[in-house]
């Protein structure tokens, strides 16, 4: 009995980490051929991780949890027919885990992101975004979820995919950082242009007092010409 709880907990283990290497190389094929930020690659990003608790990640584990219980019974009693389910388990299970796949990415000019098995992929502009922030729960200890709450031009709230704080924060705190450096690139070239404007109409405005009160009066002459002409 001994060897086969061992056993099972091996089992479960190594489906969980085969299947995270596997979907991980998926997902970079994919990512590949058709990033998040369109046209952009993506020069941040962070996804889902298999320790996030949610609800679709539960099926996903439940898969990876039978497929190794049956893998390890037909490894100890020599069974090799539980081989098949066990495989059927584990794909099904990767197979849940890349169709709800949620992840988050950010380009120089926007932040994406894909949530949930409906495959519902949005994207917001650099400069739209006015703020930025990092929301951590707690669960126990180290374990918990983490994500990134934007705050629009317009006031609205915007919440990207969790992420299990385990192994995450860190990657969740690099995508902020770059968010908020993007921002203030945004407002400085916006501050810089803001410049060049008042720069081109003070140069193109006359110095002299009595001479802006001359085209003042000329202007309000040939208003006054043209009003009479109709």
């Amino acid at each position: 009995m001994k060897e086969l709880l061992v056993g099972m907990l091996a089992a479960v283990a190594l489906a969980a980490l085969l299947e995270v290497g596997v979907i991980k190389a998926l997902r970079g094929v994919q990512l590949a051929a058709s990033p998040l930020s369109g046209e952009g690659l993506d020069s941040f990003v962070y996804d889902r991780s298999l320790l996030t608790p949610q609800r679709d990640l539960a099926i996903v584990w439940a898969g990876l949890i039978l497929a190794g219980v049956l893998g390890a019974c037909a490894w100890v009693f020599d069974r090799p027919g539980l081989w098949v389910p066990a495989g059927l388990a584990w794909c099904a299970a990767l197979g849940w885990d890349w169709w709800t796949w949620e992840r988050a990415a950010a380009s120089v000019k926007s932040v994406s992101w894909r949530r949930g098995w409906r495959h519902s992929t949005r994207r917001v502009p650099v400069s739209r975004v006015a703020e930025v922030h990092v929301v951590e729960k707690r669960w126990l200890g180290p374990l918990g979820t983490c994500y990134i709450a934007l705050t629009l031009d317009d006031g609205k709230a915007v919440k990207l995919p969790h992420t299990a704080t385990l192994g995450g924060l860190s990657r969740v705190e690099d995508v902020a950082n770059f968010i908020r450096l993007q921002i203030q690139q945004v407002r400085e070239l916006q501050q810089r242009r803001a410049n060049e404007r008042r720069r081109a109409r003070a140069r193109r405005e006359p110095k002299d007092p009595q001479e802006r009160e001359l085209r003042r009066k000329l202007v309000e002459l040939r208003r006054a010409q043209s009003e009479k002409a109709q």
